[in-house]
């Protein structure tokens, strides 16, 4: 475990304290017998800008039973499938996240702005997670959660990396949003393009020429939210000979979330389409058995329960399950099937904060259906400021 602060960081770190600072002064100083602020926010003297600082510590003790290429997240992608054998331990605190968020009214509606960073950069360095401008809940300019996914059902795992046929994704967007009922809206989206495929054998690279364009519907209600969105992107291969190769690619997402007794929920997640590995990371497009680019199909289903026992203890179950059709011209190595199960128990010891351990399971079955499973076992310690 590396506990040394490179220079970037620590002016970052030195910068973000030193914002605490002067906020916690002004705010002591600041009459707010004109507003009532809610619990964190602080009125920045001389203008109509609220401002909360926030974030979380977060320390992770992680055994690993089988060997897995993804150390400090459990990437069901990364289990080998040659039969290799192994125990890990290690500790780290990469899930650390610190957040700036302001709101500001003005004649076209309040303006929100919020940047949030965690530390799985290089190293350890500090890294963007999200940054967006909002107007008025209508307009989003910037990078946040895709409106392909549904960020209101992320299982809240003490692993990091969640689910592996799952749509989990942040890309930098313009989002338009519009309410159709009350408890109804649509949003249509044009998202940063970054589909993966794999290479012809002809010399060449790809391209994304054109914006991902993302639809989501969604209706909440007191019993929890139903939503669809769908999405649809182009990939293309440019030969170094002259002459290129166009994929379409579309998928679509169904999920949602059903509130039981008084914090109880299940959520659920049903995603299929050829492309859909664009929203893990995976491969959207791959070659026939003439070397010709497809679009790679994708199947997953997710389903979770979160239970509390009592206010002091709550557990969440979740399992995740995926596959691809894999092409004729992919290699025996490529990825097939991939099945995730989690399993925590918490204890809230305080308000805001947690200590838990979690068990995972996660098994890779490769084209060649060659197979590779993974344990492991986590303990947690988080500490949510603000």
């Amino acid at each position: 475990m590396h506990f040394l602060i490179n220079g970037n960081m620590r002016k970052i770190l030195f910068a973000f304290l030193a914002l605490v600072v002067v906020i916690e002064s002004y705010g002591q100083g600041a009459d707010e017998s004109d507003t009532e602020l809610p619990p964190g926010w602080w009125m920045l003297p001389k203008t109509s800008t609220q401002l909360k600082i926030g974030g979380y510590v977060k320390v992770d003790m992680i055994h690993d039973f089988n060997p897995i290429g993804s150390p400090d997240f459990f990437d069901v992608s990364k289990i080998p499938t040659d039969g290799s054998k192994g125990e890990s331990t290690h500790l780290h605190a990469k899930e650390t996240r610190l957040y700036i968020d302001t709101k500001t009214p003005t004649k076209i509606g309040d303006i929100r702005t919020y940047v949030e960073g965690d530390f799985y950069g290089s190293g350890g360095a500090f890294r963007l997670r999200h940054a967006f401008i909002e107007i008025d809940d209508r307009w989003l300019v910037g990078q946040w959660w895709s409106n392909f996914m549904d960020e209101n059902i992320i299982p809240p795992t003490l692993d990091f990396e969640k689910p592996a046929a799952y749509a989990f994704a942040r890309h930098a967007m313009v989002r338009w949003k519009h309410p159709v009922t009350k408890d109804s809206y649509l949003s249509i989206a044009l998202e940063d393009p970054n589909a993966k495929g794999q290479n012809p054998s002809q010399p060449g690279e790809f391209e994304s020429p054109l914006p991902d364009l993302t639809v989501r519907y969604r209706v909440t209600k007191d019993w929890g939210h139903v939503q669809l969105s769908g999405f649809a992107a182009q990939i293309r291969y440019r030969f170094a000979a002259g002459g290129k190769q166009d994929v379409s690619l579309f998928g679509l997402n169904f999920s949602g979330q059903y509130n039981l007794l008084d914090q109880d929920k299940i959520i659920y997640q049903v995603l299929y389409g050829p492309g859909v590995g664009r929203f893990r990371g995976g491969l959207s497009a791959a070659l026939d058995s003439n070397g010709e680019l497809e679009a790679l199909t994708d199947v997953g289903i997710t389903a979770g329960y979160l239970h509390y026992w009592s206010k002091a203890f709550s557990s969440l179950v979740v399992y995740n399950w995926g596959s691809n059709d894999n092409t004729d011209g992919q290699l025996s190595s490529d990825l097939n099937k991939t099945n995730y199960f989690a399993a925590n128990l918490l204890w809230h010891f305080v308000d805001n904060a947690f200590v838990g351990m979690e068990y995972l399971h996660g098994r890779r079955e490769d084209k060649s259906e060659l197979e590779g499973t993974a344990n492991r076992l986590q303990f947690s310690v988080k500490y949510k400021f603000n």
